[in-house]
């Protein structure tokens, strides 16, 4: 019986992942027409995107339903998320205090000047939605789903061939919003190409960071932090917290490791 089914099972799955893979596409096809043709801006724009959000994180929770993967939440990841990402966000404020790229006070004094509505607005919808959102579907089902579907060649080789599909992946579902900026004359050719570079390097960089934590809060946490600072957001520096955060984890691992090797000795 389990021979008869577990073929039905898998052909089940990789349906909801095209499924899930389709929709996700269409739903970036139609906001970058909506931003286009309807020049959306303001509270319009931010209740539509959060609308977007969510339903990334309804099909996300399909998929993960689907394949079965649980992404594991408790109050030690929760620290873990929200330190690491403390911890690459002074550093970053600190670098570009250093480097002189701009007056971090000044922009903290703008910051605190500004209503508290609007930056939590901001946060609620870069960090909770924008970031988190991207990394519960990207990472947490996408890449786990890909790596399970692909049935040639060792772990370490499955899991990297995932990374660069679903970072391609990740890469292209921001194609839509930036043809729109092209037409638009924000984005040239040649920029338009180097964001897509970078976001599918920053996706890689996301991957690595989830799969050698296991933390999608973390994961969801530096990316939102990284697509909002706060501060120093024209220094284009900000990926140096998703680095740090990868190096926080690397730190931590190697410690882990050394005490356990203690313990067994």
């Amino acid at each position: 019986m389990e021979n008869t089914f577990a073929p039905i099972e898998r052909n089940r799955e990789r349906t909801a992942l095209v499924v899930i893979m389709v929709l996700t596409f269409v739903l970036a096809i139609l906001f970058s027409i909506a931003i286009s043709l309807f020049q959306l801006k303001g509270l319009l724009s931010y209740v539509i995107q959060l609308g977007i959000y969510l339903i990334l994180y309804l099909l996300a929770w399909w998929g993960l339903k689907q394949e079965q993967i649980t992404l594991p939440i408790n109050a030690r990841l929760m620290l873990e998320a929200l330190v690491w990402s403390l911890v690459g966000w002074l550093i970053f404020v600190l670098l570009i205090q250093w480097l002189g790229l701009t007056q971090v006070s000044e922009e903290f004094q703008t910051l605190m000047n500004t209503p508290a509505w609007m930056t939590g607005a901001q946060i609620l919808s870069d960090w909770f939605f924008v970031g988190m959102g991207e990394e519960v579907l990207f990472r947490g089902y996408f890449l786990q789903a890909f790596r399970r579907h692909f049935t040639s060649g060792t772990d370490r080789r499955r899991t990297i061939v995932a990374i660069l599909v679903v970072s391609a992946i990740f890469s292209l579902w921001h194609l839509p919003l930036r043809i729109s900026w092209l037409i638009s004359g924000q984005l040239d050719l040649v920029m338009l190409l180097v964001s897509l570079l970078v976001v599918f390097l920053m996706g890689i960089g996301f991957a690595y960071l989830f799969v050698r934590s296991d933390n999608i809060l973390l994961a969801g946490f530096v990316h939102g932090v990284v697509n909002l600072p706060l501060v120093g957001m024209n220094s284009q520096l900000s990926p140096i917290i998703l680095v740090v955060a990868i190096g926080c984890v690397e730190i931590s691992r190697l410690m882990t490791g050394r005490k356990v090797k203690a313990i067994q000795q």
